[in-house]
Parts: C-alpha cells; structure tokens; sequence
C-alpha cells in the first residue's frame, strides 16, 4: 500500500518538494522515496538536483487547528557535494538512525593530515570511528549531534584542534562516550 502511495506521490509531484520556507527543492526518484518513507521527526541527508548541494530534511508531523495531520518538511543546506565527505555506517544503538555532522571551513585536503596520537588521519577518525559526516569549506566550524544540537568551535583553528574539540565533545556524550571507548579497544 505505501509503494502505491509513494508512486502516486513521484507520479504528481516529480521529485518536487516545498520547504518550511516555502522554497522549491527537487530530488532524483530514490532520495525522493529515502524523504517520503522517514517517519516522523526524522531526517536525511540527500542530494537536491535543483541547487546540486546535499541537504539535510526533516520531516516533521503536525495537528492544525481544525484536527488534521499536516506534514511539513525542514531543509537545510549543508554542503555542495564535491565538498561533503558522508559514509554510510551508523552506529546501531543511534536511534535516530543518523550521522553527526561536521562543518568545517577548512579543506578536505587539511583533514588529511595525521592525527599522530593513533596514526590514521583526522577524516578517518570523524568520518569511520566517530561517525561523522564532513562539509568542507563551509562558512563554520561546528558539530552537529545525533538528536540536533550544534556546537560552535572558533574560527580560526587547524584540523587537529577541530578533530580534537570533536573528540572532546563526543566523548563526553552518552552513545559518543561508547563509541570512543570502542574505538580506543581497536588501538591496543
């Protein structure tokens, strides 16, 4: 019954979607059916044909005044694609079935520099072990986390100092300080 659904869905609307900020967005079919299979409050990071930028969107379900579900999707714009570096590996105790999500305005290039302490580089740390998803060369410097709160670092900082404000702040969150540890036991 959903895949009807879904069909009817692509077949008027093409892909086409209108954001809270009543902005046209459009996705290639399969990111299309990722956005209209999330259940609620959930979010996913796919490719938008119309701005060619990865975006992240959220679906989020409402009551209207009159009783109705209403269903509005959030989209915010996190990287153009040659500069987002995103694996598919989530941790599976994250519930929101998500990644973090780093922003840099340094370049990819940058985090590939050694993080000498367990000899791999700063993107495979993020990106592999600590499962976050990197928008190089963007306006911040900054760490999403899995239920949404940001976290701002200083502008002026090399790749090291952002991967080790990142290992700061992830572990000392709860799934984080797991993952970590995790990580630490494939070290010895």
């Amino acid at each position: 019954m959903l895949e009807i659904l879904f069909g009817i869905s692509f077949s008027l609307f093409g892909g086409n979607l209108i954001d809270t900020k009543l902005k046209h967005h459009k996705y290639e079919k399969e990111d299309y059916k990722e956005i209209f299979y999330l259940k609620n409050k959930e979010s996913v990071n796919t490719y938008c044909v119309k701005h060619s930028k990865i975006e992240n969107i959220q679906k989020k379900k409402y009551r209207s005044h009159n009783g109705l579900e209403e269903t509005k999707y959030k989209v915010t714009v996190n990287c153009i694609k040659d500069n987002y570096m995103s694996k598919n590996n989530i941790n599976p105790e994250n519930y929101h079935e998500n990644r973090r999500e780093l922003k840099t305005t340094l370049s990819k290039s940058d985090f590939d520099l050694s993080y000498d302490k367990f000899g791999i580089s700063c993107s495979e740390l993020l990106g592999e072990h600590l499962y976050c998803n990197i928008c190089y060369n963007s306006d911040e410097n900054s760490l999403t986390s899995y239920d949404g709160r940001k976290f701002k670092f200083k502008k002026n900082i090399s790749s090291i100092e952002v991967t080790n404000e990142c290992l700061s702040l992830i572990s000392s969150m709860t799934m984080g300080s797991n993952e970590y540890s995790e990580f630490l036991k494939t070290q010895k």
